[in-house]
């Protein structure tokens, strides 16, 4: 489920926030701030009343309603984080950068499950756990370099690996490529590559949209669903370059 609370938030949370730029928190809330995002900026960190200029709560409960929180603590915090944002301040957006989850170990995937629960309870979106966040032209809810040139001529970039996404993003901006959004799905445990692909497609606007899309696939969970909406984009107007990883250890 992709909300306009996810696209385009009127208030965006980083819990987690730090005023040290190398880790994700600090990193992701300096990238928000030199994005020139134009809502309401909130972070969370119990040790800070201010973190890089933006308001700090001590609790994610003291906290108003806000549209999207990012989540950059420990995965065992997260899906009480969640259910809290979800259920008492409104939070219908959730991209989580943590990882330990499914990725790692058993205990992670219940961790994983819990959230999903959550999320889908209150028609909620997430992105992650276990990513690098989501850019577009609204926000930079990333903790990455390069921030690529963000406009709508610019190409859509959809990856199952942060990694591989900044690599791209790392080689594309030596050659002046530019980006509309850079979406990094990482665990894709509500919303995959697939999902993304539809949501693009459904809403395609042929006066703004990008026509350029540029997938990174590590597992495709609904193969016909992603045929589908790649050839419907396809007639569109849209021209699609894909690469599926290789899931052999020679393949990888």
């Amino acid at each position: 489920m992709i909300t306009t609370q996810l696209l385009r938030p009127e208030s965006i949370v980083v819990v987690g926030a730090s005023n040290n730029v190398h880790k994700p928190g600090g990193a992701i809330l300096k990238n928000l701030i030199n994005g020139g995002y134009q809502g309401e900026l909130r972070a969370v960190n119990p040790k800070e009343t201010e973190v890089q200029g933006v308001p700090a709560f001590a609790d994610v409960k003291e906290l108003p309603d806000t549209d999207l929180a990012v989540l950059a603590v420990p995965a065992v915090m997260c899906p009480d984080i969640v259910e809290t944002l979800a259920s008492e301040k409104q939070t219908r957006a959730f991209i989580i950068l943590s990882a330990g989850f499914g990725e790692e170990t058993h205990e992670g995937a219940l961790l994983e499950e819990r959230i999903l629960e959550s999320v889908n309870k209150y028609g909620a979106s997430l992105i992650g756990p276990n990513c690098i966040g989501l850019m577009n032209t609204w926000h930079h809810s990333v903790f990455s370099q390069p921030i690529p040139n963000l406009n709508s001529k610019g190409v859509d970039l959809i990856s199952s690996s942060g990694a591989t996404a900044v690599f791209i993003l790392e080689s594309a901006v030596t050659k002046g490529l530019q980006f509309n959004s850079v979406w990094s799905v990482g665990n894709a445990k509500q919303i995959g590559v697939e999902d993304v692909l539809q949501f693009m497609d459904e809403n395609f606007d042929p006066e703004k949209d990008s026509r350029i899309k540029l997938l990174y696939i590590e597992s495709i969970h609904n193969p016909d669903r992603l045929l589908f909406h790649a050839s419907s984009l396809i007639r569109k107007g849209c021209k699609i370059a894909a690469i599926k990883a290789g899931s052999s250890e020679s393949g990888s």
